[in-house]
């Protein structure tokens, strides 16, 4: 990322926002490019031999005699067709620049939604765990006759929101997490875990957005993390969504699937253990080719 408009990738950078400007710029000419292609499918009316009183009737504005009248009839049967093309063109170009810029537009508000993400979660799970070395300190200060003055750690609101530099705003939501293992549990402050989040981007007209909804902790993972399934629903910029559920369980077998409405498939893939990687088990008769969300795009599964 490089800025709110463009996607850098190595040494390629895509300024999305313009693509998207020109896409609709190109839209917005829709009324006269099917101007221009009706008159082009109607070049043989302009084509007459003789005009009833050597005036053209059709056309008076453009004078009397037969010259001018012919010699756009010859322009527009000559050029009909190659007008014709190019206005297809102009219309495909405008899919092609607006599909390119939803694409590196979800691009890059996923990534901007998951650093956000990653810091909402940390701030939930400091926070007990602060509290509880705050005490610590202050008690030590205490016994050794010191003055104490680091202020008390902040607790993360209920909802907390949080913007980040590129415009990305995330507000979450947090539940108490009732099954932390003994050696963890926060002795100063309840145990909390995410229970929604939801991400919005907007950019130059386009909007990506995401919800997720977090199931009560199942236990914590080898990791140090609570394990919680997930449902996730995905608006793309283009209008279609990706519905995402990952179901598990503490050993980190899990299964995730992706139920896209524009292609109306669901891709399913499955994980071994926390050490593995997701792997793609789409029944052959599901098209999964496409950027679909996958794995790449699940909620954050610890």
């Amino acid at each position: 990322m490089t800025d709110s408009t463009s996607y850098n990738y190595k040494d390629l950078t895509i300024d999305y926002g313009l693509l998207h400007q020109a896409a609709t710029a190109i839209e917005g000419l829709s009324p006269e490019i099917s101007r221009i292609k009706n008159a082009a499918r109607a070049e043989g009316r302009a084509v007459v031999e003789t005009v009833p009183g050597q005036v053209n009737q059709n056309n008076p504005h453009l004078g009397p005699g037969t010259s001018l009248y012919r010699a756009l009839g010859h322009f527009y049967s000559r050029w009909a067709s190659d007008m014709s093309n190019a206005m297809d063109a102009l219309d495909k170009m405008a899919g092609y620049f607006k599909g390119v810029a939803d694409s590196f537009m979800e691009t890059d508000a996923a990534q901007a939604a998951g650093l956000n993400l990653s810091a909402a979660m940390s701030a939930v799970l400091r926070y007990p765990a602060a509290m509880d070395e705050w005490y610590r300190e202050r008690d030590n200060a205490t016994a050794a006759g010191k003055q104490f003055t680091t202020p008390q750690p902040t607790a993360p609101a209920n909802p907390f929101r949080l913007t980040s530099a590129n415009g990305a705003v995330t507000t979450y939501t947090t539940q108490t997490d009732t099954n932390v293992p003994a050696a963890d549990k926060a002795t100063h402050a309840p145990n909390v875990v995410l229970a929604s989040e939801t991400t919005t981007v907007t950019v130059n007209g386009m909007t990506y957005t995401e919800t997720t909804t977090y199931q009560a902790d199942q236990g914590w993972s080898p990791n140090g993390g609570p394990t919680q399934n997930t449902t996730q629903t995905i608006t793309n910029p283009d209008g279609s969504t990706d519905t995402i559920t990952t179901t598990t369980d503490t050993s980190g077998k899990g299964t995730l699937t992706d139920y896209n409405s524009a292609s109306k498939t669901t891709s399913t893939y499955t994980r071994a253990d926390w050490k593995s990687k997701w792997v793609d088990t789409t029944p052959p008769d599901q098209d999964s080719s496409g950027d679909d969300g996958g794995p790449d795009a699940a909620p954050f599964v610890n």
